[in-house]
């Protein structure tokens, strides 16, 4: 066997025991938004389930919950510490009025822990990525009467600190987070306004928001650790400038659900290259040379819901494009050009439930996406995984999830970097195995093990094993 093969040999037998001996635990979000429940929007006053869009509201949230963790009214008494819903609780009541008023505030932390010990361009990084988030919620129809209308700003802190994918093993999804601001960056996120209307069968968002919040996302899908999966597994997301939390642009979407199986939408929203540079902080409200409207549309069906009208088990089902019209690159010529295009299809299905209507059970998740070869480098990509949440009868809200993913890069680029004497990029695999335990609703810890084979579809990079651990502090 050549260096090369023990090598990979190596890195997959490594993995292979880790697989066996890891801890036991799954949901993961890298946005501290992402709501814990994987299959049903968030409520918040008088937002209607059929057509709310999550981030417009505020995560889970009880009253009367004292001071939290903390000194002197603690929910701590009792033993009622593992219902918190925000570690400093309801502020002695504070924060409960203001939500009778119609205002929410809430913040949220979420680090990681990564390693290489074996393989990528560089083996034996360490790094810590902390993001801190803060949002204000705002009921419209409890402040002025304007009948279920929404406002939300959120902001964003991240501190320098490197990212194990740049700056160690150089692979195409991003084991940690990354967002390009290895620097640190405090940026302004989401500042919009949403409205339902037609009794709750539709609904209009228009504002500072984020693509991959509203499009070709799946709850499921953040049961990983990987940033390059979690909340938008498609080739887009790898190649265009398609916005992902937490870098945020003009845009809005129209969404329709006329019946109980199934909703529509468009949207369409302004990009550019450098759209995500940290230096803007989330504030250049311009459009630079280059710009362009990324519109998509896509068709989501629904199962399962209601035991009396449908007794199946919960899923949804997605279908998907997309069309953006800024500048980009042809990847064989490396010359500027206009627009590009996709598709995606992904679902999502609980497949075994230990008792009608329980959270605890097995579910699946699958994405399959497509870009022009001649426009992105990624033009082929496939994600899916695993999900038993309470696989341990006493703790049922941890979950066990494995996870997997194929990042093909384009014929097309090949081409172009076999004319130019460039090593050729053909795909890259990467396994994931993670256990999230639940310690309370406001707080999680969440270790994994992720192995990527042939790091940015190359062969002389070593494949490599990660292995690091999260934690979500909702406050």
């Amino acid at each position: 066997m050549t260096g090369r093969g023990a090598s990979r040999a190596r890195a997959l037998l490594a993995f292979a025991a880790l697989l066996v001996l890891a801890p036991v635990d799954g949901l993961a979000q890298i946005n501290p938004w992402i709501a814990n429940d994987v299959y049903d929007p968030q409520e918040w006053d008088s937002a209607g389930p059929d057509t709310a869009t999550p981030w417009l509201h505020p995560p889970d949230y009880k009253p009367d919950q004292g001071w939290g963790i903390l000194p002197p009214d603690s929910a701590l008494e009792g033993g009622r510490w593992h219902h918190l819903t925000n570690l400093t609780g309801s502020w002695g009541g504070a924060r409960d009025r203001l939500m009778e008023h119609g205002l929410a505030v809430s913040l949220a932390y979420f680090g990681q822990f990564s390693t290489n010990p074996i393989g990528g361009e560089h083996q034996g990084g360490t790094t810590w990525r902390g993001d801190m988030a803060a949002g204000i919620f705002v009921d419209l129809e409890r402040v002025a009467g304007w009948h279920r209308t929404y406002f939300t700003a959120t902001a964003d802190w991240k501190a320098g600190t490197d990212s194990l994918t740049p700056a160690f093993i150089g692979n195409q999804l991003p084991v940690q987070l990354d967002n390009g601001d290895d620097g640190g960056a405090t940026r302004l996120v989401n500042l919009a306004l949403g409205k339902q209307l037609f009794d709750n069968t539709a609904e209009i968002v228009l504002g500072r928001v984020i693509t991959g919040e509203e499009f070709a996302t799946l709850r499921l899908a953040c049961t990983s650790l990987n940033q390059g999966i979690c909340g938008v597994p498609i080739a887009a997301a790898q190649s265009i400038s398609f916005p992902t939390f937490p870098s945020a642009v003009w845009g809005g979407h129209f969404k329709v659900k006329p019946g109980t199986r199934w909703n529509a939408q468009v949207g369409s929203y302004l990009v550019f290259p450098e759209f995500r540079d940290p230096s803007f902080h989330g504030v250049n409200f311009s459009a630079p040379e280059g710009s362009g409207a990324l519109t998509l549309g896509q068709v989501m069906y629904f199962t399962g819901g209601d035991e009396t009208s449908h007794p199946t088990l919960p899923g949804r089902y997605i279908l998907g494009g997309y069309w953006d019209g800024e500048t980009v690159t042809d990847v064989e010529t490396e010359t500027p050009a206009r627009g590009t295009g996709g598709v995606y299809l992904m679902g999502q299905q609980m497949l075994f439930a230990e008792r009608p209507g329980s959270d605890v059970g097995l579910s699946a998740w699958l994405s399959l996406s497509w870009a022009a070869p001649n426009r992105n480098q990624v033009s082929n990509m496939a994600a899916g995984g695993l999900s038993y949440q309470g696989i341990v009868p006493s703790r049922p809200w941890d979950a066990l999830s494995f996870i997997g993913a194929w990042a093909g890069y384009s014929a097309d680029l090949r081409d172009g970097q076999r004319t130019r004497g460039e090593p050729v990029q053909h795909g890259e695999v990467l396994l994931e195995l993670n256990y999230r335990l639940q310690l309370a609703k406001s707080f999680w810890i969440q270790p994994d093990v992720q192995g990527i084979v042939q790091p940015k579809g190359r062969s002389d990079i070593n494949d490599a094993i990660a292995i690091g651990f999260a934690v979500g502090v909702v406050l």
